[in-house]
């Protein structure tokens, strides 16, 4: 149903709980469930306040694409109201609504389709339909609004070149390697219905951008190049919006990328690696005059920083990273809201236990806080806090199914590897078990390297639809397994000296960090020996790999997205450069190259294993899932290969998604018991 004024309010199980009726007996969890839960993907607090807003995901097995809607809700709490309904909310390949405000509050905007193109609609509070703010022929990559209201500025991809178009129709064109990308430009468009303005040149590529307080500037980030690794050439550009004047304020090597201003004008901050053109190096919070400077690195020993905002009075800054110093130890699950002095670098941790924070706004008067905090066994709600206390208050609950549900405990656990060193890891354990009962036990091994596990339902992907994680252990602690979640050396929580641990050893130290954790927890009576299994995609599919070509121990394995043969991740990946940080250029260390690959040694696979890969990924390429599988097959291994057509690195459509989770979940009850 389509309508074009905003809903009445709604109080539906989808939005708000209800009042709670006899309590049921909680029961374990299926896959079929995980794909009716809702995920909260975009959060803004209204400029006086008093309202925040909030875009929900939910998967439709019938459309085969996860749904976005728009919800007001009180600061205060209460029922939440449905807006704009009428618009599609940008969902493809993930929602990625780019939620903000207008200066004066009156109207949320969002990117939404218009004729297949994402643009920028405006969506009044008071009742009025939906209007789209732009009409860009290649659609809206991101957006701001002018603070005085009057304009917006955008990125958007420069159109097609009439020969191209032409060629395209003809079947005449063909795709030239390295051939440059169409530019993406920052353009102006004013809200009066002119026609939008370039602001920057087709030799750049721009990616993120912000308007000065004044109205008169706006500040971006653009690369000479597009590609996986285009951020580590990226500089900070100021562009004058009448005269259209660019000038350098931050020119060197490495990622300088994501500029906000602050609110008095006088600084812009951004993200950077320091002058370090580095895949490990850490991206930190930077300061740099707004006239030009030297830029000045606020340090959070070696904290990388995903998201931040400026407070009202220019004094501070609002920030959620991973790792340095709230994100070690014990703590390397959480993401918690910081605040960080912008005269001495002072940093404090702002709310109480242990969660995870994303899409963090503030109001105007830079009292409040809004955002999505996530708990241990859940998907994410609404939160605001009082910054000055940082007491925080959860509005919403867009799951009250869950309370229905046994969904385990999950905890975070450490032990000392094979060097001495402390290694952390979250252990999930089925709800009810008797103490002293040994448990069936999964180990699921995370991407990266870099990446690493937070608190959540999924938790490798709080950050966005989590649905694309491909392990369902929630539903599998239902059945009776316990889940390892492993946070071995070369990924989050070490500091880059950890994650330079594993140059040129993948496989070494991070191997034996992880067959510690299974050690400990059968020497603390946990798991149990004799059902032991193992899985994990993208770098945690090498692990998996590679896992099965160092032991026997394990009775089943999944691996997805995975590497087996770490030459073809440069020959053939999008971010081929990515391996060179690691392990030099393939004709420079081929002797290492080979040694750390899975597939030299697939003959010494005995564990039965299942290989799951997307026909278009561009990380790691299909090529060689069908390595190891050939390879395997031949041997007389027990392998099997599934292919997902049209899956990228993950995958996008909740169809291919449920499938992947049944299937995953299927091959392990298959291969090892879960019952005492």
């Amino acid at each position: 149903m389509t309508r074009s004024l905003l809903c009445a309010a709604v109080a539906t199980a989808a939005v708000i709980s209800s009042s709670p009726g006899p309590a049921a007996a909680p029961r374990p969890i299926t896959v079929d469930d995980l794909m009716k839960l809702r995920s909260i993907n975009d959060v803004q607090i209204a400029p006086a306040g008093d309202r925040v807003a909030y875009v929900v995901s939910t998967p439709s097995l019938p459309k085969n694409e996860h749904e976005a809607a728009l919800f007001l809700v009180p600061a205060a709490g209460g029922a939440s109201t449905r807006l704009g309904e009428s618009i599609r909310i940008f969902n493809v390949p993930t929602p990625r609504p780019q939620l903000r405000w207008s200066p004066d509050g009156s109207t949320i905007s969002l990117v939404a389709f218009d004729e297949g193109r994402p643009q920028v609609f405006g969506v009044p509070v008071t009742g009025f339909a939906p209007h789209a703010l732009t009409k860009a022929p290649e659609g809206v990559f991101a957006y701001e609004w002018a603070p005085d209201g009057k304009s917006l500025a955008y990125i958007t991809r420069d159109p097609m070149p009439p020969e191209e178009e032409r060629q395209r129709q003809d079947r005449s064109f063909v795709v030239r390697a390295d051939a440059p990308d169409r530019s993406t430009r920052l353009m102006l468009q004013r809200l009066d219905g002119s026609t939008p303005r370039a602001l920057t040149p087709p030799s750049q590529y721009v990616d993120a951008l912000s308007w000065s307080p004044d109205n008169r500037a706006i500040a971006y980030s653009a690369a000479p190049r597009t590609g996986f690794t285009a951020a580590y050439d990226a500089r900070v550009w100021v562009v004058t919006v009448d005269g259209g004047t660019s000038r350098t304020i931050v020119d060197r090597p490495g990622m300088n990328t994501g500029p906000r201003y602050s609110p008095d004008g006088r600084q812009i901050a951004f993200i950077s690696t320091s002058g370090r053109n580095d895949v490990m190096a850490t991206r930190s919070l930077t300061i740099v005059p707004a006239a030009g400077g030297t830029p000045r690195t606020l340090v959070l020993d070696d904290a990388w920083v995903n998201e931040y905002v400026w407070a009202r009075d220019s004094r501070s800054i609002y920030l959620q990273a991973n790792d340095g110093t709230f994100g070690r130890a014990q703590h390397m699950f959480e993401q918690p809201v910081v605040r960080l002095t912008v005269s001495d670098g002072r940093a404090e941790r702002l709310g109480t236990g242990p969660s995870v924070a994303f899409s963090i706004s503030l109001s105007d008067e830079g009292r409040r806080a809004a955002y999505k905090s996530v708990d241990a066994r859940t998907m994410g709600d609404v939160a605001i806090m009082d910054v000055a206390s940082g007491r925080a208050t959860t509005i919403t609950n867009v799951n009250p199914e869950l309370r229905d549900f046994e969904l385990g405990d999950l905890k975070p656990i450490t032990w000392r590897s094979f060097d001495g060193m402390e290694i952390w890891g979250l252990l999930l354990t089925p709800s009810g078990v008797p103490a002293g009962r040994r448990l069936a036990t999964l180990v699921y091994v995370h991407g990266g390297p870099g990446g690493g596990f937070t608190y959540g339902l999924f938790p490798q992907f709080m950050h966005l639809v989590p649905q694309v994680d491909p392990y369902p252990s929630a539903a599998m602690a239902g059945l009776g397994y316990a889940v390892l979640f492993p946070m071995p050396r070369g990924g989050a929580g070490y500091g880059e000296a950890g994650q330079r641990a594993i140059v040129n050893a993948w496989g070494e130290g991070d191997y034996r960090d992880i067959m510690s954790g299974v050690d400990h927890l059968i020497a603390q009576g946990i798991a149990d020996p004799d059902r032991l299994g193992v899985m994990g995609a993208s770098y945690g599919g090498y692990m998996t790999n590679w896992i099965v070509t160092q032991t026997g121990r394990f009775k089943a394995a999944s691996a997805g997205a995975s590497l087996s043969d770490l030459s073809d991740t440069y020959y053939l990946s999008e971010g081929g450069e990515f391996m060179v940080g690691y392990f030099k250029h393939p004709w420079e260390n081929r002797e290492s190259y080979a040694a750390h690959s899975p597939l030299t040694f697939a003959d010494r696979v005995t564990t039965p294993l299942l290989i799951q890969h997307g026909d278009a990924d561009p990380r790691v390429p299909i090529a060689g899932a069908w390595k190891f599988y050939r390879t395997l097959k031949a041997m007389g291994k027990t392998v099997e290969l599934e292919i997902y057509p049209r899956g990228g690195h993950v995958l996008r459509e909740p169809m291919q998604q449920r499938e992947q989770m049944r299937r995953n979940l299927e091959w392990f009850t298959k291969w090892i018991r879960a019952g005492s």
